[in-house]
């Protein structure tokens, strides 16, 4: 079932004719996040565009916003996907394959991103950025419900949210040989919950991962009950040690994690949902928020100076991405949610136009360079951005 030899068993997209979409950009007036007048109706198991209001010529921008790809709130937005950005569908299948990871691997030209777990099962994928070719990587050893991962000096390391018998683990990966190993898998011999996401920071000559954990194993994969309770974890490979770093008296439910370029920041998301089966009591009687923050990394690599970035008008924010000018850009049920370092939304890849099943939601994606890769289940698209947003210098520890 896994052979030991690195072969690729190529995938080619034929479940679906490669195809593009329509230039179809809305602008909307950034005061209406916050003003609609005379009267409105809305509510958070909706997006914002589906908003009623008796205001006519606001109704008809809500409209045409619904039917629109790029949503655009400030001009920096514009600026980012270009005078006439393009949606381009790579493949599109029956079953949902394609949600998490987004992990863009620079020296290969490759996406590689993960699928649902369904009865213990799930997989990882890669795409050829050149060849719009999708693949299934051979690894060493099984990687057991995959998750979330990052790319860092020459590795693939994803998480695995674990089963009933076999504790969550990080792997890295090899991409050219398929050598795999396990980073992390347990504290002091007791499971984690279930590692979702995971991110490297440089510090000198030093490097350090950072992950989060919750209760991953236990709610989608027929885990065991969590024991260690949900936290942000930092594992360093000079000393040799893991420890725990934010809290869930910080952040709840730890989600999606990243760094920024200069690797002085974390950022991580809240998974406490609003609406949903996952809410536990949803708004203002939650103990958590479905929310997104970043935290200054000290001298000692521990985060400091928790701030709020923004909330999830609807569901929660999953993965995460911070570009090289600071924008934050997240999946969450509205869609490719884009905030400025300030926490202002500037633009939105708008869900209901990318999705093929508006049941579900967008979980990750990839900045890969100059393209967005948007992963929307059955679907894999991308977009050519007008520039660069992200290099490649910080998935190595030297430029």
């Amino acid at each position: 079932m896994y052979p030991k030899l690195a072969l690729l068993a190529l995938f080619i997209a034929t479940t679906a004719t490669v195809a593009t979409c329509e230039n179809v950009t809305v602008s909307i007036d950034s005061t209406l996040s916050y003003r609609l007048l005379p009267d409105f109706e809305g509510n958070i198991t909706e997006n914002f565009i589906d908003t009623t209001t008796t205001n006519s010529t606001v109704a008809s921008v809500f409209a045409a916003a619904r039917e629109a790809v790029f949503l655009s709130y400030d001009p920096e937005f514009l600026e980012i996907i270009g005078p006439n950005p393009t949606l381009k569908l790579i493949t599109q299948r029956k079953e949902s394959f394609a949600i998490e990871a987004g992990i863009w691997v620079p020296d290969r030209n490759e996406v590689w991103f993960t699928s649902p777990t369904v009865d213990n099962v799930g997989s990882v994928w890669v795409l050829n950025l050149a060849t719009s070719e999708i693949y299934t990587p051979v690894t060493s050893i099984p990687i057991i419900t995959p998750n979330g991962g990052y790319y860092f000096n020459g590795l693939v390391y994803i998480t695995g949210q674990g089963t009933a018998t076999d504790a969550p683990y990080i792997y890295a990966i090899d991409p050219a040989s398929g050598q795999t190993t396990i980073v992390v898998n347990s504290y002091f011999g007791v499971r984690f919950g279930g590692p979702n996401d995971v991110t490297w920071v440089k510090r000198g000559n030093n490097s350090y991962m950072f992950f989060t954990d919750d209760p991953l194993s236990q709610f989608y994969s027929g885990g065991e009950l969590d024991v260690l309770p949900d936290a942000v974890w930092r594992y360093d490979p000079q000393e040799q040690s893991i420890v725990p770093v934010i809290s869930r008296a910080d952040i709840l439910v730890p989600n999606g994690i990243t760094v920024n370029a200069d690797q002085s920041k974390l950022f991580v998301t809240d998974t406490t949902a609003t609406s949903g089966p996952l809410s536990q009591g949803a708004g203002a009687g939650n103990s958590g928020s479905p929310a997104i923050y970043s935290f200054d990394l000290d001298d000692d690599l521990f985060p400091i100076n928790k701030r709020m970035l923004g909330i999830a008008r609807r569901g929660v924010p999953d993965g995460l991405h911070v570009d090289d000018a600071g924008r934050i850009w997240t999946g969450e049920y509205e869609g490719i949610v884009v905030r400025n370092p300030r926490g202002k939304v500037i633009g939105v890849f708008n869900s209901e136009t990318t999705l093929s099943d508006q049941s579900t939601r967008v979980e990750n994606f990839a900045l890969a360079g100059d393209t967005l890769v948007l992963l929307d289940g059955q679907r894999v698209w991308t977009v050519k951005l007008a520039f660069e947003v992200v290099a490649p210098s910080r998935y190595y520890t030297s430029a």
